[in-house]
């Protein structure tokens, strides 16, 4: 350890440890309170001190259960709705729960889309635990690490396998989605996904951000059309309307995805997903049954009952 990490680690276990203030900190290492304040960032920059959130304390009892209730979930997590960095606030809590219910050797699906890769991106596992990540989908250039997640050890943990479906989400044909789906290394990862203990999902708007416009698997004008036809959001890429129910899309025909009626048949199905525009999709998505624990905001929550 260097002198500096050396330094970090006593500023940091003096200040959240020992109760002591910024200020009797300085005094006590002859530093200024400035060069304090600068080594306590720091530490939390640089995951010397963790944060972890009780998420019970964040929610309402009974709007939680209101909620379960009426949708039939095992459970869900609610935050506050803080505008521009909700989804940030979301794939933090989803991180956490998900790493409170890790044991040795589980195994984790996982869905296509910007809120799951971010959550995968905050998971921070004991290295005790073997973890296995399995996709439900093709799209597999979504999950190499971006300029934000690179200090995530996702990407470099030895305890964590992974098994990435090899193809893209959409490919140009009915007929050639068919012949790779017949492959015997995504048939492979297909057998695997029923003998998973935790599923992760997002769940996804119809508009110009969703994550299939951003990927250009779709444009703005063919989600127009899909809004036309009934559609209020998707999950794994499949479009259903408010009331679950999928509709009948030739672009489903093409897709390289797990069948989101499988979802009801898998343990602990995570969605996360919050903000104002994806309240129809999330309704949508608990009344088809496909999710059996919701991690959303305040704002959307209370839309729900």
């Amino acid at each position: 350890m260097s002198y500096e990490q050396d330094l970090i680690v006593k500023i940091a276990w003096k200040y959240y440890n020992d109760g002591l203030t910024q200020n009797e900190i300085a005094e006590s290492l002859n530093l200024s309170r400035m060069k304090v304040i600068k080594y306590l960032e720091k530490a939390k920059t640089n995951n010397i001190i963790q944060f972890k959130v009780n998420l019970n304390k964040l929610t309402n009892i009974d709007l939680q259960n209101k909620i379960k209730q009426k949708y039939g979930l095992r459970d869900i997590c609610i935050v506050p709705s803080n505008g521009h960095t909700i989804a940030t606030s979301l794939t933090i809590a989803a991180s956490q729960y998900i790493e409170d219910r890790i044991t040795s050797n589980t195994m984790i699906n996982v869905g296509y889309g910007e809120a799951v890769s971010k959550t995968l991106g905050h998971l921070s596992i004991s290295t005790k635990y073997k973890v296995t990540f399995v996709s439900l989908s093709g799209g597999v250039k979504f999950y190499m690490p971006t300029a934000i997640d690179t200090a995530s050890d996702y990407y470099t943990n030895p305890n964590y396998n992974h098994y990435i479906m090899p193809s893209p989400l959409m490919v140009s044909s009915a007929n050639l989605a068919k012949q790779l789906l017949n492959e015997k290394p995504i048939q492979k990862i297909y057998e695997m996904i029923p003998y998973s203990q935790i599923t992760v999902i997002g769940i996804g708007a119809l508009n110009e951000r969703a994550t299939i416009v951003k990927e250009d698997y779709l444009n703005t004008s063919d989600i127009e059309v899909i809004k036309s036809k009934g559609a209020v959001g998707d999950l794994l890429s499949q479009f259903y309307d408010i009331n679950g129910n999928v509709l009948d899309l030739d672009i489903h025909k093409k897709l390289i995805s797990t069948q989101i009626e499988l979802l009801k048949s898998l343990n602990h199905v995570v969605a996360v997903a919050g903000g104002p525009e994806k309240k129809e999709a999330i309704a949508g998505a608990l009344k088809g049954g496909y999710i059996d624990v919701l991690i959303t905001d305040e704002l959307v929550a209370q839309s729900l009952v």
